[in-house]
């Protein structure tokens, strides 16, 4: 999805991410929700609220199958990257 605003800083400076996703849920071992971004603020601004993940597996994952739980992988091959203070809270 198209982010509601650009609210990146300059090339070279510290961009700051705060990240709420749900993963997809399963009963039985069917889906019966799909993975969502509940909210995602970058720079202190929101771009995206309840964004659904409809279009499936991401192809770089393990296993090529979607789960409710797994590994927190990150892509940078854009350029130069550089990640700093990750904190990851799971919710209840």
């Amino acid at each position: 999805a198209a982010p509601k605003k650009n609210a990146a800083k300059k090339p070279g400076e510290w961009q700051k991410f705060v990240i709420e996703f749900q993963a997809p849920k399963f009963e039985g071992g069917k889906k019966v929700a799909n993975a969502k971004f509940v909210k995602v603020t970058f720079n202190g601004t929101v771009i995206h609220e309840n964004v659904e993940c409809v279009k499936g597996v991401t192809p770089g994952g393990l296993t090529g199958k979607e789960s409710a739980a797994g590994p927190l992988m990150f892509q940078g091959d854009h350029g130069a990257v550089s990640f700093r203070n990750i904190k990851l809270t799971p919710k209840k």
